[in-house]
């Protein structure tokens, strides 16, 4: 993408992640897509905490759909983009927001302050590739894990960062703000019934994609794939979508498994190798363990489709560069075919 081509987000990515091809996603004929990869302003209309550090924002179109043919649409595993003027962004601070005890993310931000160095890694993590670009806006991709056509709202996950540039912003956000967004960016396309398994793994916010992807294939009666979901997160109180993956349990097709990477409880303190503090905390059959995922126990995993053969079954994978090399050097030993990277 070039310097001067308006769409350009201004945030200087060595590789845009705006610069891809055509959209491979397609509409019916008679829907048109809220989104057009043009900024459109949304209400902030809601936020919630989700887990540790992360929350639950749900934005809504401005203005509100108003004709049978509008929709919003978000195809499966599909990001957007969030931008903020940066004028704005330095103008932040705890004191220019309205009672701040009723927002739970300025609640965050105090119980979170910036350690000593913290605002000068976050700025030098920020430079620009092209530094003669003038230097407008902020903006970050992130992928709803729900959408309403029809009312034209969208929930996306979002882990904030004490120091973080874009968190400094949306620390302000409440109910009524007003935010730009654009979309919809991902060459993922998912084909009813192409694989009889797909197998995913996922560690901790970057769960959004894959869950988005999964609902949408147990929401389509007609898709008989079988699922399975393996997720891992940094402890208990980090899980994020726990309750929705425990309801998309109760699908013929869908089955999950959560793993912990730290135990918090005394017994870990003490040496313990094995308690009942987690069994204690956990709901009837929640498949939930206070253990790292081994590459053992991902090798058993993948080798039960792979009975079907190799062509039957797709491996989805997101997290960070060094989650999904551990994947991927079992999924390259096994020799699957089909594997995607969120």
């Amino acid at each position: 993408m070039s310097q001067e081509d308006p769409a350009c987000c201004g945030s200087g990515c060595t590789n845009c992640v705006l610069d891809v091809k055509p959209s491979k996603h397609t509409l019916p004929p008679d829907v048109v897509n809220v989104f057009d990869r043009t900024y459109k302003q949304f209400l902030c209309e809601s936020v919630t905490s989700a887990a540790d550090n992360v929350f639950r924002f749900r934005f809504r179109y401005v203005p509100a759909i108003g004709n049978d043919r509008e929709r919003l649409i978000v195809p499966p595993g599909c990001h957007l983009m969030l931008r903020a003027l940066r004028s704005v962004l330095h103008q932040h601070n705890r004191k220019s927001v309205r009672n701040p005890e009723e927002n739970p993310l300025l609640r965050w931000w105090e119980a979170n302050p910036v350690q000593p160095g913290g605002e000068k890694h976050a700025k030098q993590s920020l430079q620009k590739h092209d530094k003669s670009e003038e230097d407008r806006y902020l903006s970050r991709p992130y992928t709803p894990i729900a959408f309403d056509q029809e009312r034209g709202t969208f929930d996306v996950l979002i882990k904030l960062e004490p120091g973080g540039q874009m968190t400094n912003h949306l620390v302000t956000l409440s109910a009524g703000s007003c935010t730009e967004w654009k979309g919809v960016y991902g060459d993922f396309v998912w084909t009813r019934n192409r694989y009889r398994h797909v197998v995913a793994f996922v560690q901790g916010v970057a769960i959004a994609p894959v869950y988005s992807t999964l609902r949408s294939i147990l929401d389509d009666e007609g898709d008989e794939t079988r699922l399975t979901l393996c997720a891992c997160f940094r402890n208990l109180a980090g899980v994020l979508l726990r309750d929705e993956l425990r309801s998309l349990a109760g699908y013929w097709n869908f089955a999950y498994a959560i793993y912990l990477s730290r135990r918090t409880c005394a017994c870990a303190a003490a040496g313990v190798e094995r308690c009942k503090c987690l069994a204690a905390r956990l709901r009837y059959n929640e498949p939930i363990h206070d253990r790292r995922l081994a590459a053992a126990e991902i090798e058993k995993l993948l080798q039960r489709p792979l009975a079907e053969g190799k062509p039957s079954l797709l491996v989805l994978l997101c997290g960070t560069e060094t989650f999904t090399s551990f994947i991927k050097s079992t999924v390259e030993k096994l020799e699957i075919e089909n594997c995607y990277t969120f």
